[in-house]
This record gives C-alpha cells, sequence and structure tokens, in this order.
C-alpha cells in the first residue's frame, strides 16, 4: 500500500502568508521550481508550514500586526510547524514577462502581495520557475506540529517531500488530523 505521507509535499511559507492562505485570505498560492509530479497533483493534498517569523524591525512589526489581526501569536502559530493542510484546486505555470498578462493575474487571482513582489526576482534574478496553485479546502490544524525543520535554504513559496523518518511522522499526523478537524 502506499504511504500518502511519502507523496504528499509541504509548502513552506512566511507566517503571514502561512495564516492568510489557510484563512482563505488568499488563494493563489506561488511556489517556485514545483517537483514534476506536483504539476499534475489536482485534488492532491499539500501541507501548510511556517517559517521563521522575520527579523527585520519594519517586516516583524508588520507580520505582529497581521497575527494579531488573527488572533494568533508565536506561541499558537509557532515558527517552523505544519499548520494546516489544502488541496489543490488547479496549478499552471506563471509567466510575468508581459505587463498586461501581469496586470490581469493581480485582477483575478488573490496572490499574497509579497509572493507578486518574490516572482519577479525569483524568476529573473535566479532563473527559477514559477508556478500558480490554487488551493481550495483549507483547514487549519488544531494544534500545530511543532519543529519541522524544512530543507536547508528553503524560502517561502518553496515545496519540498519529506527529508527523513521524523518528517515522515509529522506528516502523517498532519494528515491523520485531517478528517478530524472542520474547515475555516
Amino acid at each position: 500500500m502506499l504511504d500518502r505521507a511519502a507523496i504528499t509535499v509541504a509548502i513552506s511559507l512566511c507566517p503571514e502568508e502561512a495564516v492568510c492562505y489557510l484563512a482563505r485570505v488568499y488563494t493563489t498560492l506561488v511556489v517556485f521550481n514545483p517537483p514534476e509530479f506536483i504539476k499534475t497533483s489536482v485534488g492532491s493534498r499539500v501541507l501548510i508550514h511556517s517559517l521563521g517569523y522575520p527579523d527585520n524591525p519594519e517586516s516583524a512589526y508588520i507580520c505582529k500586526q497581521l497575527m494579531d489581526e488573527f488572533g494568533f501569536d508565536t506561541e499558537t502559530f509557532p515558527a517552523t510547524a505544519l499548520q494546516g493542510l489544502a488541496t489543490i484546486d488547479s496549478i499552471f505555470p506563471c509567466d510575468r514577462q508581459n505587463l498586461e498578462v501581469d496586470f490581469e493575474i493581480d485582477r483575478q487571482l488573490d496572490i499574497a502581495p509579497t509572493s507578486l513582489i518574490d516572482i519577479q526576482s525569483r524568476v529573473e534574478d535566479r532563473g527559477q520557475s514559477a508556478w500558480l496553485v490554487q488551493l481550495k479546502e483549507t483547514y487549519f490544524l488544531q494544534e500545530p506540529i511543532y519543529d519541522v525543520l524544512p530543507p536547508i535554504n528553503t524560502e517561502t513559496g518553496n515545496v519540498w517531500l519529506p527529508q527523513h523518518k521524523s518528517h515522515l511522522e509529522d506528516f502523517r499526523k498532519a494528515l491523520r488530523r485531517d478528517i478530524l478537524r472542520s474547515k475555516v
């Protein structure tokens, strides 16, 4: 029997984006260099993972304001934790070279503003491919799964598979919680 946790991916996001996607403020996620199988994974579940809180004072202030608005803090929405799950509704490549397309995408899709800024630099400066993943059926886990460290150099919008046995166990726990919790 195929282990669902072994083929499930996590998407790491900065905490303020993670909470906004799980709360359905934004529905279209930007991911960079996704594995090939993700590109055909409509209907599959993904885990939403939060990265560390910002060190920059201005960014930290904005992040804190947003987290306060949703009733979260660093204790209730910890860094490096699996925070929730979502289902992939659709996935398609993002071409940000044409300004008319840029403005149309911005109007039609709910993408976090920081992701839109990140697209340009990561596509142009680093040669990464950007894909838009529309999410549905998002769930917060009632209790986050703490201390889940992603692969080294994981940035917001990066997709990753379980790297070792502890990740596999954490992914399994999150997937089991999926059917026990209600939607936002």
